[in-house]
């Protein structure tokens, strides 16, 4: 067996490779329309064996050359990951523009996050609508997130900063526990805007069962890397993790 070979079966192998597999495969799944357009700028043989090891049956988004000769960065939607040449080094990192002070890594993430929120449809969403519009938050939320309370309890004051907010379900707890069901039984009831904010309040909201896009909505988070609520998103795919009250999050989105 040859040492690239062996490298490869121990990242399959280990336990931490396993969960960066999984992250590529929740990427892959939820970033569809992102991987259909594979755009393969500049690859090598062994690099492309790898990656079929790695991940059999799927396509990168794009394997692009970095400014740093020979480390090539590879894409699964916002899930980058860094080889080298014949494949027999692999990182998970960010790459910095030290000079002009950017994160290139980072920007890579936000502008596939950005593509992919923008696919989802919004109908699957509890949206907030601000009357003087001029930009749209995405919000993953957990129903008994105490930060998540505080920012619902200020809704009035994002919309009137031209705000718009759009709830994405993200209960922490995971699937099938009460965190999950009281998600559901927003997502499925008659008029869900109110029903969210009586279950933040702690009110009783009626249990139910609907076609919902609870897990599928938490899996996402999950791609996106999604760790604790809430965690908002801008247009452009900028991450901001943990709550950001009205006035600070109009200043960040102008800048």
């Amino acid at each position: 067996m040859s040492s690239k070979q062996k490298m490869i079966n121990k990242i399959t192998g280990h336990s931490s490779a396993r969960s960066i597999a999984l992250g590529m495969a929740a990427a892959i799944a939820f970033g569809g329309a992102l991987v259909s357009s594979t755009a393969m700028a500049a690859s090598t043989p062994e690099l492309d064996a790898a990656l079929d090891k790695l991940q059999p049956g799927t396509k990168p988004t794009s394997i692009e050359e970095t400014a740093l000769p020979g480390l090539y960065e590879v894409s699964y939607g916002s899930t980058i990951f860094y080889f080298n040449k014949d494949a027999s080094l692999m990182f998970r990192g960010d790459l910095i523009d030290v000079t002009n002070r950017v994160n290139l890594t980072e920007k890579k993430r936000g502008d596939a996050r950005g593509k992919l929120l923008q696919s989802i449809d919004e109908n699957t969403m509890i949206v907030y609508p601000a009357k003087n519009e001029k930009t749209k938050v995405t919000v993953f939320t957990d129903i008994d997130c105490p930060y998540c309370v505080k920012l619902h309890r200020e809704m009035a004051d994002y919309n009137a900063e031209g705000i718009t907010i759009r709830y994405m379900a993200y209960p922490r707890s995971g699937i099938g526990t009460r965190s999950y069901q009281k998600a559901v039984n927003v997502w499925c009831a008659d008029d869900k805007a109110q029903a969210m904010t009586d279950a933040k309040e702690g009110n009783p909201v009626p249990e139910k069962s609907c076609d919902n896009p609870v897990a599928q909505q938490f899996q996402l988070g999950q791609a996106l890397g999604v760790q604790g609520t809430p965690a908002m998103f801008l247009e452009d795919g900028t991450s901001l993790p943990g709550y950001v009250p009205a006035k600070n999050l109009s200043k960040a989105i102008e800048q």
